[in-house]
């Protein structure tokens, strides 16, 4: 199994205390269709189900982007300036949430919310499944930093499956929330911010090493065509 799936859930696990600022009032804010516990618990997810539903297409999207580099033989070089990224991305917090032009991130943020709006009280299962998927369009330097990840996955089916489980590891978190239970105190939401930037330095040395291509196996494998190739010099 490819290492880096497994960074993508702890990556989500870490980062869903982030979560909780980005994420958290939007869920608060939307209602269940009833007060008990199973409306709430329905409602919550489908609002989380839309939101990894984005996140699946987006690491489709970048998967099948790392595909194409891959087959043009980039991949390589590719994967050790992600990695490169995602190491300054701690070092400058922030970072990754400015890589998109001013006008255009302000004009992108402000129709999301406008949409966000106008679906926040609607409490229909598709009404809700919609403001999730909007909610995971909403620019976040974390998700940026898994899209990264899953982008040299190789393909749109593996980096559709890294952004999955990096939205899975978000859910405690926002359910505990939205649920109304103490299941994460203060402490716990401190230790995992302190997680995040550790996580996330750990995928970025995995896409380095990747990148290398050292033969260390699993970790820094070498690729196929690298590997035939030395073969046909070396009968």
């Amino acid at each position: 199994m490819n290492p880096l799936l497994g960074t993508a859930l702890l990556l989500g696990l870490a980062g869903s205390a982030h979560c909780l600022g980005m994420c958290g009032p939007i869920a608060l804010a939307v209602p269940s269709p009833r007060p008990d516990w199973r409306s709430r618990f329905s409602s919550t997810v489908l609002l989380n189900s839309g939101r990894v539903a984005t996140y699946a297409l987006i690491g489709a999207a970048f998967g099948f982007f790392g595909h194409g580099l891959r087959i043009v033989g980039l991949q390589q070089a590719s994967s050790i300036i992600a990695g490169i990224i995602l190491l300054l991305s701690i070092v400058v917090p922030g970072a990754l949430e400015r890589w998109l032009p001013a006008s255009r991130a302000a004009l992108l943020i402000s129709r999301l919310r406008s949409s966000l709006a106008r679906n926040l009280k609607r409490t229909a299962p598709e009404a809700l499944v919609l403001t999730g998927m909007l909610n995971g369009l909403l620019p976040c330097g974390l998700v940026y930093a898994a899209a990264i990840g899953s982008a040299v996955m190789g393909t749109a089916g593996q980096g559709a499956l890294y952004m999955v489980l990096f939205g899975l590891g978000t859910w405690p978190m926002l359910f505990a929330l939205r649920m109304g239970s103490g299941l994460l105190g203060q402490q716990a939401r401190q230790a995992l911010r302190r997680a995040s930037p550790v996580l996330v330095g750990m995928v970025a040395l995995l896409l380095v090493l990747r990148g290398l291509e050292l033969g260390i196996p699993y970790l820094s494998p070498i690729s196929p065509l690298i590997g035939a190739e030395a073969s046909a010099c070396h009968p």
